[in-house]
């Protein structure tokens, strides 16, 4: 039989600023810091790779192919992001003085189309909020039926927080409903095991296609930059070139780093039942410059034992409900000595875990 409670989460804290809720401000700190950085690193892949070259033409024209097909990429990855991306600094300035609001929702104020989901603002008559969600946000909110919003600021921008998850969303505002708008589909909110519970297949599925792709470009850059060091070598002999040894080195960590933050998440999800075990956080959750957390507890086991369990490169949202709550989820039956799957039941919140 399936609980049918609510799990408790990590929520905004009511009439006080966004930035009280814990974590939150050092996931605005750390994106605000970084966000710029990576943008710029796709695009000075090519330069940094074709500085030094000097060779014969195979050689310059395979540089020049690989230059302009990395640079495409980047400014097409640059693009992506820029449309996508969130205004930090708008955000951590509106959170710093404002406090989120919650909003429940009717089940006949709630539409969609496509991965763009629509809702009455409260403030606001006769205009709609829409916001684009991947399809667990989608899917817990139909479960839900209520959120969190921030806003409006100085130029009319609103962000929307679903409970339990720390990434915000930035909110627009239309004046009416699409034509071919829908019902968001009901779901009820209930705790199912974790082969049936839909939000945490859903993430599950956007983190693997993510790493995936993520795989397969440093790959491919990789792959280009190996291929113009072995023409050079071809045809001017064992000469170093510091630009693209330096961005062959470059890709190359980044893969090893992807492969060993990314295998994990890619093994099958444990079937069963979801475990909640008392967590006792040693300190608050570490944001580095990825936007990822890492966290360590102590952790009491059904039988009264305690030992450790440690996080690293994990969903921000998990250590933050995991300090939040001193609750921890593991999907499926824990065992001491191994690493496993984390989450929050019917949240789009996942990580990997490692017991002592």
């Amino acid at each position: 039989m399936h609980e049918t409670s609510r799990v408790d989460v990590l929520e905004p804290l009511r009439d006080q600023r966004a930035i009280e809720m814990p974590v939150f401000d050092s996931l605005l700190g750390t994106m605000r810091g970084v966000r710029g950085f990576w943008l710029l690193i796709p695009l000075a892949t090519p330069g940094a790779a074709t500085v030094s070259l000097r060779g014969e033409f195979t050689a310059l024209t395979m540089a020049a192919v690989s230059a302009v097909a990395v640079l495409v990429l980047g400014i097409l990855a640059v693009a992506w992001l820029r449309r996508r991306a969130i205004p930090w600094k708008a955000l951590s300035e509106l959170a710093g003085k404002s406090a989120f609001s919650e909003v429940p929702l009717r089940p006949e104020g709630l539409f969609s189309v496509g991965s763009k989901v629509y809702f009455k603002l409260p403030d606001i008559e006769d205009a709609w909020a829409e916001v684009r969600l991947p399809e667990a946000a989608r899917l817990q909110l139909g479960a839900q039926r209520r959120l969190w919003l921030l806003g409006p600021d100085e130029e009319g921008r609103r962000f929307l927080q679903l409970p339990g998850v720390l990434w915000p969303h930035q909110v627009m505002v239309v004046p009416s409903l699409p034509g071919d708008a829908v019902p968001l589909d009901e779901i009820d909110e209930r705790i199912v095991p974790p082969e049936e519970d839909v939000v945490l297949i859903a993430h599950r599925q956007r983190i693997a296609w993510g790493l995936r792709a993520l795989l397969g470009a440093g790959v491919a850059a990789l792959g280009l930059l190996v291929a113009v060091q072995v023409v050079m070598l071809v045809e001017d002999g064992p000469r170093p070139e510091p630009g693209l040894v330096i961005m062959t080195i470059y890709w190359l960590v980044l893969l090893v780093i992807g492969v060993d933050a990314g295998m994990g998440m890619l093994k099958p999800l444990p079937r069963g039942k979801w475990s909640e075990l008392v967590a006792i956080p040693h300190g608050p959750p570490r944001i580095g410059a990825s936007g990822l957390a890492a966290l360590g507890c102590r952790i009491q086991w059904p039988d009264g034992r305690w030992s450790d369990a440690f996080m690293s490169k994990v969903d921000p949202a998990l250590a933050a409900n995991i300090w939040a709550t001193q609750r921890l989820w593991i999907v499926g039956t824990p065992l001491r000595g191994t690493t496993t799957f984390a989450g929050v039941p019917g949240h789009a919140v996942l990580g990997r875990v490692r017991f002592n």
